[in-house]
């Protein structure tokens, strides 16, 4: 069986990887250091050396997790825009492969966008970073082989390692200032799982293009409550009444990609 390529390989790379113990894939990572036997951990920098240090195999699907190199505009086309062009120069002088996955995000769209936006929506980012982001789908699109599917997940978040939970077990008396009312997450479980049935079952290889990886929106508040039921939000967070942009997940819901 032919192996998966996951650049970018590193949290959720090593979910997919778990998910999936009788495929094998071949990791490429800055820094992340793996522990399973079915992934085969390549370490380089692909921002500063050359991909042609990747060893020549069959590869069925290829996953890009890219992250902006710092957090300014030109870290953004850097570990986006500049990233992508290597990667693809070298991916299609020297691979076969049938699919492709982008993990893009839902920053693409702008308050602009109103609410309840779906894959329909033309993206309207808020600033240069979203724009960047937008740019880099659309060159993954007009690069690829075959037709890629696109991943715009909200804000990823893990169960055991939750943002709030860092603010309130280190509080200081300072409260943090939100937004927003509502949040738009996604659990990073559940991104793997997707990317994880894409890749194992071939009744979604027709899927392509855009994907909105989003919950239906929920307050800060209620985020709050169930992750503290005996503490009170107020103590810990200020919080205006603007609303925000939230997403409409239907389609992805309609795809059976969550099983």
């Amino acid at each position: 069986m032919k192996k998966v390529l996951i650049i970018g390989y590193g949290d959720l790379g090593n979910r997919i990887a778990n998910m999936l113990p009788e495929r094998d894939f071949i990791g490429v990572s800055r820094s992340f250091t793996n522990h399973l036997s079915n992934v085969q951990s390549i370490q380089l920098d692909w921002n500063n050396e050359p991909f042609s240090e990747l060893p020549s195999q069959d590869i069925s699907s290829v996953v890009l997790i890219l992250k902006p190199a710092s957090s300014d505009i030109k870290g953004y086309k850097i570990g986006f825009l500049d990233a992508a062009h290597k990667i693809f120069n070298f991916l299609n002088n020297n691979f076969s492969y049938q699919q492709i996955i982008a993990v893009s995000s839902t920053r693409v769209y702008g308050l602009d966008n109103g609410r309840d936006i779906t894959e329909l929506t033309v993206p309207i980012p808020d600033d240069e970073q979203g724009r960047i982001i937008k740019e880099y789908e659309d060159f993954v699109t007009h690069s690829s082989k075959v037709d890629p599917l696109i991943l715009r997940p909200s804000g990823l978040y893990d169960d055991k390692d939750h943002w709030m939970k860092k603010h309130v077990n280190s509080f200081n008396g300072k409260k943090y200032s939100l937004q927003f009312i509502e949040a738009n997450t996604f659990n990073r479980n559940d991104l793997s799982l997707i990317i994880s049935n894409y890749i194992n079952d071939r009744q979604f290889a027709n899927i392509s293009g855009p994907l909105i990886c989003s919950n239906i929106a929920t307050t800060y508040k209620e985020i709050f409550s169930n992750l503290y039921p005996n503490l009170i939000f107020k103590d810990f967070f200020s919080i205006p009444d603007a609303l925000g942009k939230t997403f409409n997940p239907q389609k992805l819901i309609d795809s059976g990609l969550m099983g």
